[in-house]
């Protein structure tokens, strides 16, 4: 039996978990998304890993992978867009460019264990007249590229559906570009 001056009250509440539910949105800087066509349809995985080695002896760093029939897809900073295309167009593939998307991220603890979440994220892009170009998730975030002249709206909307403060918003600014 503990001393009855260590004993928890009973109205007293101890928690070791984050309130459930969407706690806040992130928004990227401007990005690009980018589609990479293999010049030959034969050994695909092979050209696959050939754009995939061109960008790392370049430097540039990828994000949102996702494999196409015949090549790939992914999101480059806008700052390094002009730069990805010529390297990849000098290596042999035809890239086409998406510029002016941004990544929404909302957010939530537990994301997975949310019913309805990402329903409502899809609804209101819809409503909204917003494409979502790519999406992923995480366990605490589900991730949605957009055109960037979409985003004011949006958040907006996501904002109010999931009854955040204007402090659980964030902008992300551009990073500096350095010399490479």
């Amino acid at each position: 039996m503990l001393p009855e001056e260590v004993a928890p009250v009973a109205e007293e509440r101890v928690s070791f978990e984050r309130e459930r539910g969407v706690s806040a949105i992130v928004v990227s800087p401007e990005v690009a998304y980018l589609f990479v066509r293999v010049p030959h349809p034969v050994e695909v995985p092979l050209q696959r890993l050939a754009i995939l080695g061109t960008l790392q002896e370049a430097g540039i760093s990828i994000f949102l992978i996702k494999l196409q029939r015949l090549g790939l897809s992914f999101g480059v900073q806008a700052t390094d867009m002009e730069r990805t295309r010529a390297v990849l167009e000098r290596a042999g593939f035809q890239v086409t460019v998406k510029p002016h998307r941004v990544m929404v991220s909302v957010f939530a603890q537990n994301m997975r264990e949310l019913h309805g979440v990402l329903a409502r994220i899809a609804e209101i892009m819809y409503e909204s007249g917003t494409a979502i170009e790519q999406i992923s998730d995480a366990h605490d975030r589900v991730t949605c590229l957009i055109e960037a002249s979409k985003a004011p709206q949006v958040v907006a909307r996501l904002r109010r559906a999931f009854r955040l403060r204007e402090r659980a918003i964030r902008w992300q600014a551009q990073q500096p570009t350095t010399a490479r």
